[in-house]
């Protein structure tokens, strides 16, 4: 058996392999492109005679059922199939949801966009990234460093296809940019299975849901007892740590712009959110990696490399540098978060419960997505400018750090909670064992 996180008993480390690290960065890369639904806006809005208001619509669902996915549909597979035939499963049922919405063109209906692009797409991506940060354990790097560079891919797949979508939207505009994706995605499922095949697991790498009716020893329950107010905290963390940034990423170009850069520099909002979201995730896993830092340290800190730089974009309403800091920083601490938070929760839980754990903290991703970019739109709305957004973003960062100090109490690793159960367990045994020779040898 290849995995370390049975509680019960002993078995190996994870077998660790390139394999697993290139088959999860590359479908994290691909699915990734279901960010490049921006690209898509106005030539479906020319193409369909609808409005804006209707096609955000699209990316919404999309970004609800990528919640419900890594939260619920991708634990159930991870216990149910081996890697392989769930990574090219992702990318098939990608690929078909987007041949599916490029039908919006033939039948002149936004329908096919929902049901293809939000439900099929949005869903297959989420199993996709759940699986990808599930196989940070199994790459050849440590966890935290290859955390932060398997989740920055999928940032990453919208910026490098970003320019082919707009390629293909100038060719042949949206129905064949939609379909070509798509068929991209399903010619591209073969070598997923085969990258990650070649890693070795045939078996599931999550562990069945455990059946609550079987008894637990007293460290068992201990274990369980600390765990919950542990994910909790980091619910609550998450969920404001990424409103804080999602609040300017969202609207970046706009942001920019208010503050009087000019169009050009404006545009760059994207690129520069990229840059500093990718460099934070990759920073914020190799800080895990540091046993003089750790994880609940960077959650800690992080928050305040961004309050500087946001409250000076709120004071400095007309400068271009603040504004441009403020989004880097937030950038930053959106990344950090993005790469940090699965490295604690894997340390606290082992890579067999993993999925299921942190698919439920990251359900705060889930609302913080889709509420704090409206919400900084409605505070953009009641002044003009983006003070309030940026005042509320500098509140947002010093309450996630706040929650990580004041809730995410230190606690045991998964593997110190493994030792001290069968620990307790050969103790036990022993005991039972003394007393049976006792009441066998007692007249």
């Amino acid at each position: 058996m290849d995995d370390d996180d049975d509680l019960s008993g002993d078995s190996d480390r994870p077998r660790r392999s390139a394999a697993a690290f290139l088959g999860a960065f590359t479908l994290n890369v691909l699915l990734g492109t279901l960010y490049c639904w921006s690209c898509y806006l106005v030539p479906l809005e020319q193409a369909l005679g609808v409005g804006r208001g209707l096609l955000s619509g699209v990316f919404s669902l999309a970004t609800i059922c990528f919640t419900v996915a890594v939260a619920k549909l991708g634990p159930w597979l991870y216990a149910a199939a081996a890697p392989a035939a769930i990574g090219a499963g992702a990318a098939v049922c990608a690929g078909c949801g987007l041949l599916l919405a490029s039908q919006s063109i033939a039948y002149v209906s936004a329908a096919p966009l929902f049901l293809g692009y939000g439900v099929v797409f949005g869903a297959a991506a989420g199993v996709g990234f759940g699986l990808s940060v599930q196989m940070a354990s199994r790459t050849p790097f440590q966890e935290g460093i290859s955390t932060g560079l398997i989740t920055s891919a999928r940032a990453a797949g919208a910026f490098v296809f970003a320019p082919v979508v707009r390629h293909l939207l100038d060719a042949g505009g949206a129905g064949r940019a939609l379909s070509t994706m798509g068929w991209a995605l399903l010619v591209s499922a073969p070598f997923i299975y085969g990258v990650l095949a070649t890693d070795g697991t045939k078996h599931p790498l999550a562990s069945q849901k455990r059946d609550k009716d079987l008894p637990m020893t007293p460290e068992e329950e201990e274990r369980e007892m600390q765990l919950g107010p542990a994910m909790f905290a980091l619910w609550i963390s998450l969920g404001l740590g990424v409103s804080a940034g999602l609040m300017l990423m969202a609207h970046s170009s706009a942001l920019l712009y208010s503050h009087g850069a000019s169009i050009g520099v404006a545009t760059a909002g994207v690129s520069i959110v990229s840059v500093f979201n990718t460099a934070g995730r990759i920073f914020g896993g190799w800080a895990c990696d540091r046993s003089n830092i750790g994880a609940e340290k960077v959650l800690r800190r992080a928050p305040f490399v961004a309050v500087p730089a946001l409250a000076a974009a709120a004071a400095a309403s007309d400068s271009v540098a603040a504004a441009v800091a403020a989004l880097a920083a937030a950038s930053i601490v959106y990344g950090v978060f993005a790469s940090v938070v699965p490295v604690e929760v894997r340390r606290r839980t082992g890579s067999r419960d993993f999925a299921r754990q942190f698919g439920k903290v990251y359900t705060a991703w889930g609302f913080a997505g889709l509420a704090a970019p409206v919400a900084a739109g409605c505070l953009f709305e009641t002044r003009g400018d983006y003070t309030a957004a940026l005042v509320a973003a500098t509140a947002l960062c010093g309450l996630s750090a706040m929650v990580v100090r004041w809730m995410l109490k230190p606690g045991r690793s998964h593997e110190e909670w493994k030792e001290a159960i069968a620990e307790a367990k050969r103790a036990k045994e022993d005991e039972d064992l003394a007393a049976g020779v006792r009441k066998v040898v007692t007249p």
